[in-house]
């Protein structure tokens, strides 16, 4: 068993560690933004739209063209695929565009296929996470990725950084049919690692992160302002709260 520390915050008698992936150990805002981009021009083309909605549909899919970053209130990386494609489907229907929940998982589907090729050009890890699985993997602890992406995708990036040694399993949208708040993929992934609720954290960057740890009946959560949300709104969940990964200590 190991506790994990970080100024006055400590979670004793863990063994278990189940991590979101985007925003809390990859880097998540020039990753989305190159998808979020690609989509709204596939969009435009699809429904033959004005090339001056480009950036609109940007920001209603959640992304800030002028800040280059992920936008805080979401829904991209917050939010499952599903609502994020519902949010744009409301937004089309608003400019009298009569769009097709089917349509829009195509071009979607269609645009995460051609960027498969060329996405590591756009991702890169966190600050202090690989230190981070050095010290819970030395310390015995047992470690998942649960997240709302894709398992070949997300393994596609382990094996990139050379990271999936330290992951037991992944558990992914194609894994779990429940979205994260729900506590279901969590619960998932501890049956695949024989693992105890009240053994096991999560570490995640957003809400929903703790709403999955809450709703599954784990120990508790950290959350790491390296997402789109900061410092000062995930205190608002968690007490747990970090800057970035190196804050965590394992004893």
């Amino acid at each position: 068993m190991i506790s994990v520390i970080s100024n006055e915050n400590k979670f004793s008698d863990i063994d278990t560690v189940l991590f979101d992936k985007d925003g809390t150990f990859i880097d998540s805002h020039v990753y989305w933004g190159r998808i979020i981009s690609r989509r709204a021009k596939s969009i435009i083309k699809f429904y033959n739209l004005d090339n001056s909605l480009f950036k609109k549909l940007c920001f209603v899919m959640g992304y800030d063209l002028d800040l280059c970053r992920l936008i805080e209130a979401g829904p991209i990386a917050l939010l499952p695929r599903s609502d994020v494609i519902k949010v744009l489907k409301d937004f089309l229907f608003s400019i009298n565009i009569d769009a097709n929940i089917d349509d829009l998982v195509v071009i979607f589907d269609e645009v995460h296929l051609k960027f498969a090729d060329e996405m590591f050009d756009y991702i890169k890890l966190l600050d202090g996470a690989v230190e981070l699985f050095d010290k819970l993997k030395s310390h015995g602890a047992k470690l998942a990725v649960v997240t709302s992406d894709s398992v070949s995708n997300t393994e596609k990036i382990l094996d990139y950084f050379k990271i999936s040694g330290y992951f037991d399993t992944v558990i992914g949208k194609d894994s779990c049919v429940e979205p994260k708040r729900t506590g279901i993929p969590a619960l998932y992934a501890l049956e695949k690692l024989g693992s105890l609720q009240d053994n096991t954290i999560a570490i995640g960057d957003a809400k929903m992160d703790f709403d999955m740890a809450n709703t599954a009946g784990l120990r508790g959560s950290v959350l790491v302002a390296t997402g789109q949300i900061p410092y000062n709104k995930l205190k608002l969940y968690s007490e747990f709260c970090v800057n970035s990964l190196r804050e965590i200590d394992i004893k």
